[in-house]
């Protein structure tokens, strides 16, 4: 496979659907278990929440009516936020024999500073309903990073801390993307169609296989330019997802590991041209 460096300026990510934007926030009546579980853990950190708005750039005008000013209400999607942050900021197990990378890398990839994975962006969450989360690069400013309704509603599949956690990693990813000028494809920052193995329309990566180890923590951002040494923005966020599920922290719930094993897999099975036939659970390393 070969990969392209982009042509033209002004690279557009974009994943935002204006047409399935609602006029209301999301559903805000519950929780799922594994937010449920996973809150209980902390049992709403006060210090954590403060700190995080500021780590992930969230800003009162665009959480106004999702828990800005009800922190602790674990039905609100402010709230699950920052729930899926304290997952990515102690939940791992950083295991140098086994991880695929280190709690270094997902926070810088999430969080909002800009660094070597991607410049300055920003948090907020929109009403929609068909995708699960966006990047929009701006020209003067932060770029932002958008996280949808199916992240927050406890009735979907993916609306757990994992899987939200995961977008945030999938979303930074573009940003790197972005910050480097890589074209990983024309549809959204993906390949077009159902290419391959791949089953999920217009939303398909390639799987650039590498063995444990081969990044070291902290060196996620780095590549050679070639397929050798490369991640796709599904890649990175199927590698989180089978790091918090085969190696967290021992206090994270089971329900919290079971539900990003669930999306990883679903993942890797639908979203990779290539079809690795890797899951979470498989042994590792290699």
């Amino acid at each position: 496979m070969k990969i392209f460096r982009i042509l033209l300026a002004g690279l557009m990510l974009t994943f935002v659907f204006q047409s399935s934007v609602a006029q209301a926030v999301c559903n805000q009546s519950s929780a799922s278990t594994a937010d449920n579980d996973l809150w209980n853990t902390h049992g709403c950190w006060q210090a954590f929440f403060l700190w995080s708005y500021k780590a992930y750039d969230q800003r009162q005008s665009d959480w106004n009516n999702r828990g800005w000013n009800d922190a602790c209400n674990a039905n609100m999607e402010f709230p699950k936020h920052w729930n899926a942050a304290y997952l990515v900021t102690y939940g791992l197990q950083d295991a140098n024999c086994c991880s695929w990378h280190g709690t270094t890398d997902y926070r810088k990839l999430g969080e909002a500073a800009g660094s070597n994975f991607h410049s300055g962006l920003y948090h907020d969450a929109g009403d929609g309903t068909s995708l699960f989360g966006g990047f929009t690069p701006h020209t003067f400013g932060a770029d932002e990073l958008t996280t949808y309704c199916p992240l927050y509603n406890a009735t979907s599949a993916n609306g757990n801390p994992g899987s939200r956690a995961g977008d945030f990693m999938h979303e930074g990813w573009h940003g790197w993307l972005h910050k480097y000028n890589w074209n990983n494809g024309s549809c959204g920052g993906h390949r077009c169609g159902t290419p391959g193995a791949c089953t999920a329309k217009d939303a398909c990566d390639y799987f650039y296989f590498h063995g444990v180890g081969a990044f070291a923590f902290g060196a996620l951002y780095q590549t050679d330019g070639t397929a050798n040494r490369f991640h796709s923005p599904n890649q990175v966020q199927v590698e989180f997802l089978c790091d918090v599920a085969d190696y967290p922290k021992s206090w994270v719930p089971n329900s919290v590991r079971q539900a990003a094993r669930s999306d990883a897999d679903a993942r890797a099975a639908a979203r990779f041209i290539n079809g690795p036939g890797y899951k979470c659970g498989n042994p590792r390393p290699w």
